[in-house]
């Protein structure tokens, strides 16, 4: 059809989508252009883009990953800059000890655990009875 996105575009949106309802959806495969971007920021972009639907990892675990745990603060930096959310999913890189800090996007920290609920991701404690319910019937925390 006419004016119809070309396959690829609807393959990444129903992707997407997908991820956002709950499904442990990889995105890897979109194609990024990070043109323009320092390569730091290219680096850092690369390693988050890695971390699976559903798990976490630290700014320091990243900065350690590019050669320099001291650079955990320059992680967060590029991560608050980050040009395509969800695709380069910045909202699964916490702050050591488990702490829910410095997410930018709308909503902050807030929106930041509603992503980590919706993919399942487990963040202070152990498994509960209903973590692996549909969310249309999970119980309210």
């Amino acid at each position: 059809m006419k004016g119809e996105p070309p396959t690829a575009i609807r393959r990444a949106i129903a992707s997407m989508t997908a991820l956002l309802e709950g499904e442990g959806t990889d995105l890897t495969f979109v194609a990024c252009d990070f043109g323009g971007i320092d390569s730091f920021a290219a680096e850092v972009y690369a390693a988050t883009r890695a971390i699976p639907a559903g798990k976490t990892t630290t700014y320091g675990a990243i900065a350690s990953q590019l050669g320099d745990k001291r650079l955990a603060r320059n992680v967060g930096e590029a991560l608050g800059l980050n040009p395509l959310p969800i695709i380069v999913p910045c909202h699964r890189v916490i702050g050591a000890g488990g702490k829910l800090t410095g997410f930018s996007a709308a909503g902050g920290v807030a929106t930041k655990l509603k992503m980590l609920a919706i993919e399942g991701a487990q963040l202070g404690g152990p498994p509960t009875l209903f973590d692996n319910l549909p969310l249309a019937v999970r119980p309210r925390r």
